[in-house]
C-alpha cells in the first residue's frame, strides 16, 4: 500500500505533531509476538501490539555492496511472557522464522497512513548475552540476499568440483583425506 496525496498533504500540514514508532513482529512457529516502541499498547484493528518499553533495540542496517549482505542485529531485554525461554531454547521454534520491522506514523495517538517497511528477514541466531551491567538476547536476522555471502563453488569438495568440471575426479577423496590425518610430506619439494 502506498501513500495517497491527501495523506502526504495531511502529514505535511501536521509535521510538528507527528510521532514515529517502530513495530517489530516475530513470527515464531507456535506464536506471533508483536511489539511497538513506547510504553502504550497499540490496537491496529486486527491485533494488539504490546509496548516494547525500550526493551527492543535495532542496530542500524548497514549498506551492502554488490556481493555481500550484512545481517541485521536486534537486542531484546526483559522478555515478555510470550517470548519466554521455552520458545527461545527450542531452535526449531525460531530458526528461519521471519522478523519484520516497520515504521508507523502517529498523530494524537492515531496511526496515519500505511506502515513503512524497514526490514524483514529470517532469524539465523539467538544468543543470550549477559555481563555485569546488562542481560539481553541478541538476535541475528539474515536478509533475502544472505546467499551472496557464500562463495560460489569456493570449496574443494567433490560436488563443487563436479560443477566446475564435470567428470573430474580430483576432489573425490578430499573428505576422506581431510579426516584421516594423513600428511603429505615432501612431494612438492624440489
Amino acid at each position: 500500500m502506498s501513500w495517497t496525496p491527501q495523506q502526504i498533504a495531511f502529514l505535511e500540514a501536521n509535521r510538528d505533531r507527528i510521532e514515529a514508532r517502530r513495530t517489530f513482529q516475530f513470527d515464531f512457529r507456535s506464536v506471533t509476538v508483536r511489539a511497538i516502541e513506547g510504553s502504550t499498547p497499540w490496537p491496529d484493528g486486527t491485533h494488539v501490539w504490546i509496548p516494547a518499553l525500550n526493551v527492543i533495540q535495532a542496530e542500524g542496517i548497514k549498506a551492502s555492496g554488490v556481493m555481500d549482505a550484512h545481517p541485521a542485529r536486534y537486542r531484546l531485554g526483559r522478555v515478555t511472557p510470550d517470548l519466554g525461554l521455552a520458545i527461545l531454547s527450542d531452535e526449531s521454534e525460531w530458526r528461519d522464522r521471519r522478523l519484520t520491522q516497520r515504521l508507523v506514523l502517529f498523530l494524537d495517538g492515531e496511526a496515519v497512513g500505511p506502515a513503512v517497511h524497514i526490514h524483514s528477514g529470517l532469524i539465523a541466531d539467538i544468543r543470550r548475552r549477559d555481563s555485569v551491567s546488562s542481560d539481553y538476547l541478541e538476535v541475528r536476522v539474515e536478509g533475502p540476499f544472505k546467499d551472496r555471502n557464500a562463495a560460489l563453488l569456493g570449496k574443494y569438495t567433490d560436488r563443487d568440483q563436479q560443477m566446475r568440471s564435470p567428470g573430474d575426479r580430483g576432489c573425490e577423496y578430499v573428505a576422506l583425506y581431510e579426516s584421516s590425518g594423513a600428511e603429505f610430506v615432501g612431494w612438492l619439494q624440489g
